[in-house]
């Protein structure tokens, strides 16, 4: 499956997003006492005692403390070699009478991502206020961040195709050397490459809660971080308050074949199209259909040429119908994937304009494909494959040696229905990128001797009277929402389910103003979970997809002219390409967070270090027309309407006058960009879909 932090996976989520900051106070809490402070911000103690443990500051702004704590590799064997666990621990910045009231502990998914690389600016946003009165422990999963992170250099550094028997090599070869690295008392090899799975963390967790004497606590995950969670809670209920699981999934009984994550498609990227002003103006009917389109377009031959690339730079591009899978899949967690990606269908099926799509291809290698060329402690590939080969289900048997494995995946192949995964074939959608779903990457991997499940695989996973908030994105097709009554009939708990619409995979983690209230809100009271007031929810505005990519100005929407306006037709239409190139460059960089940016056709975005200050030069959306000035950023009035775009901007083109205009939007909630300018000397007003 995939991961999460940076995102990969069933289990993943990737870290270069856009944080919305929370404002607001808590309801009233009510919750068992956790540990004394002793120390205050001011002058914070070099060491701090918590429990049975003496924690080292390493850090001030916002305080925190670090740990380590020895624990078994191989739990069943306490005498055998062991290995380090890491965690943070930020103490409640202004806990009543000196004592927090509980202890929120946030896990990360992946499998591969540290969970303390998350904490600021994602989990801190996402609790907001309830850290003055709570703590935060954040503890690295073994195998992820500095609890001893799996890192084999021929797999963490891997270029090329991952559905290769290359890739498969390569993990069968780090898992190879996993298990001649650590030895018991009695000299053999310990199997460590079943020693990093979710059952063994879950192991570690508890043993560094019981070390810091922190009694039941708040757990949440995401992604896997929720699959991690639920198998925790399935063995350790006792040490919990409540749970969260955010973007989830099954923990047993899983389809092996994902397919309602290609079911799901279908209608996601119809509603959002059909949900925008402009793509919905400019693309009725399926925009499936279109997907349909041009996967046979790009069977039949691939696309290829020179856009900005993952740098900013110009580098060239070539994508083929396994390149669109890939771009499909990573749209579960990609809002940036559903805003463009109609548009740039129809931009090469209609014109054959490929720019649009290739940029929007090789953008995918900043939001949603990071995960090979980075530390190990950042993300680790052999953590991701230690827990995809053996707690997730495999066409195979992972007993078998890796020939037969090789015929059984075959064999599952022929029978799958060829329509399964249509309008691409079974080989075709196999062929994704493995650290999405690890569909051949395990066929190498060592058979298990000693791997324990990830729960008993009795159910109910959990005792009626646990609270337990599940939250999911209405896009999100890594963990579909149609999945999510499957979830809960294994889950057992005291239960709810809030979909958040318009949302995309990992809705939790500062991503949204609406989602962190209904955390923090569910943790200051958890028995109060059927009372939880989450109409926000389904009140979360949708995606502003592009209306068109134009290859000329002529095709560009003009702008609604203000009543009594004379504004000449190309007037319209240059006021209304500067702004869909000024907004253009605010969701290039809100998707990667460039300093310095290629504009589509020409010209240059650069950004400020806060990413608030975007100027523009002679930057082409539309081939010859050029647009300078300034985007300014800020956080809009009303905080689900993400940010308030205000923009002056000079324009030029070939046979026209020269425009200068300014214009205002928010970059989510209502979706209207007001527009005011001249032409020449010529008055023109009115306004458009919001870019």
């Amino acid at each position: 499956m995939r991961a999460s932090g940076s995102r990969t996976g069933r289990g993943h989520s990737l870290r270069s997003r856009t944080v919305i900051l929370v404002a607001g106070s808590l309801l009233a809490c009510a919750a068992p006492p956790a540990v004394s402070v002793a120390a205050s911000r001011a002058g914070a103690a070099p060491t701090l005692t918590v429990g049975s443990q003496t924690l080292t500051r390493c850090g001030v702004s916002p305080l925190h403390y670090c740990g380590k704590l020895s624990v078994p590799l191989d739990h069943s064997v306490p005498s055998g070699p062991h290995i380090s666990i890491a965690y943070r621990w930020y103490p409640a910045s202004a806990p009543p009478k000196g004592k927090a009231v509980g202890t929120a502990v946030p896990v990360e998914g992946g499998p591969g991502y540290p969970s303390s690389g998350s904490v600021e600016g994602g989990y801190s946003v996402m609790y907001g206020p309830l850290l003055k009165r709570w703590n935060l422990l954040a503890v690295d999963n073994r195998g992820t961040g500095r609890s001893m992170p799996l890192s084999c250099a021929a797999l963490q550094a891997f270029s090329g195709q991952t559905a290769s028997e290359a890739f498969q090599q390569v993990a069968g070869g780090c898992a190879a050397t996993l298990n001649h690295r650590w030895r018991y008392p009695d000299h053999s090899w310990v199997h460590a490459s079943d020693m990093f799975t979710s059952a063994p963390a879950a192991e570690d967790l508890a043993a560094v809660l019981e070390a810091l004497q922190l009694g039941k606590v708040d757990l949440y995950g995401d992604s896997y971080g929720s699959f991690f969670a639920q198998a925790f809670a399935s063995r350790f209920p006792k040490l919990l308050r409540s749970v969260i699981l955010d973007s989830t999934y099954q923990t047993s009984g899983l389809d092996p074949w994902y397919r309602s994550s290609a079911a799901a498609m279908p209608g996601n990227f119809d509603v959002v199209c059909a949900r925008s002003p402009a793509c919905a103006a400019a693309a009725p009917g399926s925009s499936w259909a279109r997907i349909a389109v041009l996967a046979e377009r790009l069977r039949a031959s691939p696309v290829s040429g020179t856009v900005p690339g993952p740098s900013g730079k110009l580098e060239g591009v070539t994508m083929n119908v396994v390149g669109l899978v890939d771009l499909l899949n990573d749209a579960a967690g990609d809002p940036q994937i559903y805003r463009g990606l109609d548009a740039a269908v129809r931009a090469l099926l209609g014109s054959g304009a490929a720019a649009p799509l290739l940029r929007l291809y090789a953008q995918r290698l900043i939001e949603d494909e990071a995960y090979f060329g980075v530390p190990a402690r950042a993300y680790s590939a052999e953590l991701y494959l230690a827990v995809s080969c053996l707690d997730y289900p495999q066409l195979f048997n992972m007993s078998a040696g890796s020939s037969l494995r090789a015929d059984e995946l075959a064999a599952a192949e022929s029978a799958l229905a060829p329509a399964t995964f249509s309008p691409f074939s079974v080989v075709e959608w196999l062929s994704q990128d493995q650290n999405t779903e690890a569909y051949s990457a395990c066929l190498d991997w060592p058979a298990p001797t000693a791997a324990q499940p990830p729960t008993s695989g009795k159910l109910p996973l959990l005792g009626s009277s646990l609270p337990v908030l599940v939250l999911g994105g209405e896009l999100d097709t890594w963990t579909p929402p149609g999945d999510i009554g499957k979830v809960l009939a294994q889950l057992g708990g005291h239960a709810r389910f809030v979909g958040v619409a318009n949302a995309t995979h990992v809705v939790g983690e500062g991503e949204d103003v609406c989602t962190s209230q209904l955390i923090q809100g569910f943790i200051a009271d958890p028995a109060a979970i059927d009372s939880l007031d989450a109409s926000c929810a389904s009140a979360a505005p949708p995606i502003h997809a592009v209306g068109v990519y134009p290859y000329r100005l002529g095709e560009e929407p003009p702008i609604e002219p203000s009543d009594g306006s004379s504004a000449a037709p190309t007037s319209l239409q240059l006021a209304a390409a500067a702004v869909t190139t000024a907004g253009d460059a605010v969701a290039r960089h809100a998707a990667s967070e460039l300093r310095a940016d290629d504009g589509l056709e020409g010209g240059t975005v650069t950004a400020n270090q806060a990413g608030t200050l975007l100027t523009l030069k002679r930057d082409q959306l539309i081939p010859g027309v050029s647009v300078s000035g300034t985007v300014r950023l800020a956080p809009a009035s009303i905080p689900a309407y993400g940010q308030t775009a205000l923009v002056t901007l000079t324009t030029s083109a070939a046979g026209l006058k020269p425009g200068s205009f300014t214009a205002s939007w928010t970059t989510a909630g209502p979706g209207v960009a007001q527009v005011l300018g001249t032409v020449g000397g010529e008055s023109v007003s009115g306004s458009m879909p919001a870019p």
